[in-house]
This record gives structure tokens, C-alpha cells and sequence, in this order.
């Protein structure tokens, strides 16, 4: 069964010409408090692994920042020691943007790699099912198992009393499918198998 179908549409901006919107992060903690990982939304990155050097993120690295990872869906961010994420957040926060605007500039690290769009939303929806809307499926007796996830169609399998319920498809698939539209450009729909 499909929930949506087609292509999301395209920003105001793109149709008229301009340039695209700028990319949404936000931060979430980690089990290490000198890492915050910053959540990309509406940009594929352009590979997983280390990154040496960026534009906008150059002036942070080496000095205010020790490391920057590159993760399907999210950058993983290294404060210095002894810094502060309270007052190195709005810089860094800054640069991230403007580093998400040029990534055709980025410089990979050693063992940095592409990923394919298939991968990447692969381990995005992963990521959700094991977090947040999982965790929604659990709280009411169910759980939800990825099947698949292929140009651009993520495949579930709903269990428990998530299985054939109403509210599992409108509340679960509506939440994982909007999350994954969000973070993976080219996403399709979610189907259940």
C-alpha cells in the first residue's frame, strides 16, 4: 500500500530561477558532549567520512572545531577541548550553512566514499525506525521492520499492533515518510510489504 506518490514539489525559488533555499540543520546531543550532530535537511552530502576543509568551516577547523564526520544524513561536529557548544553553536551553526551551500568545494578526508541515494536513505530510515519512530510504534505495542529502501521507495513491514491498524499507517508511515523527505532529497513514498 502507498501512502504518497510523485515527486516533491519544487521551492517558489527554483521554479522562478533563484537560488534554492538555504539547507535546515539542527543539533542533536551524543553520548560525548564535545561532538553535537547536526541534522541535514533538503541537501545530499556529498560523501560519508573524515572532512578536511570547506568553505565557511575553514576559519572553525583546527582551532574551535577538531573534527567534522560525514554521515548519510548528518554531520558529526567535534568541539575543541574546552570549548563550549553554548557559545560555539551560532558560529558553528553559521558555517555549517555555508558550508551545505558549496559542498562541491568540500575536502574529503582519508576514507571518506560516496555514498549511492540508495544507501543513503537506506540508513536514514534506519535511523528513524531505530529512533524516534520506532520508539512511537513501541509505545503502542508495535514495531515497525525495514524491508528495503530503492529508488526512492522505502519499503516496511508493520508487527504487532502496528499490523493492519488504521492509525499505524496514517501516524507511523505519515511521520517516517515526511522525516525522510525531509533529510534525503529524491525520496518517493513508503510502501508496506
Amino acid at each position: 500500500m502507498r501512502i504518497m506518490r510523485g515527486r516533491p514539489p519544487r521551492c517558489p525559488a527554483a521554479r522562478a530561477g533563484r537560488a534554492p533555499a538555504p539547507a535546515v540543520i539542527h543539533p542533536e546531543r551524543t553520548g560525548d558532549p564535545a561532538v553535537l550532530r547536526w541534522v541535514v535537511h533538503g541537501v545530499e552530502l556529498p560523501f560519508v567520512g573524515p572532512l578536511l576543509g570547506a568553505p565557511g568551516l575553514d576559519e572553525l577547523l583546527g582551532a574551535e572545531l577538531t573534527a567534522v564526520e560525514a554521515v548519510p544524513g548528518a554531520l558529526l561536529v567535534t568541539a575543541a577541548p574546552g570549548g563550549s557548544w553554548r557559545e560555539l553553536g551560532p558560529r558553528a551553526r553559521t558555517a555549517l550553512v555555508t558550508a551545505l551551500g558549496r559542498i562541491g568545494a568540500w575536502a574529503p578526508g582519508p576514507g571518506a566514499r560516496r555514498l549511492g541515494p540508495d544507501e543513503t536513505l537506506r540508513w536514514c530510515a534506519r535511523e528513524l525506525i531505530d529512533g524516534p519512530v520506532g520508539e512511537i510504534a513501541a509505545a503502542h505495542g508495535g514495531s515497525i521492520e525495514l524491508v528495503g529502501a530503492r529508488d526512492g521507495v522505502v519499503t516496511v513491514r508493520m508487527h504487532g499492533a502496528c499490523r493492519g491498524c488504521p492509525a499505524a499507517v496514517l501516524t507511523m508511515r505519515q511521520r517516517l515518510e515526511t522525516q525522510l523527505r525531509r533529510r534525503v532529497p529524491g525520496m518517493r513514498a513508503v510502501e508496506e510489504a
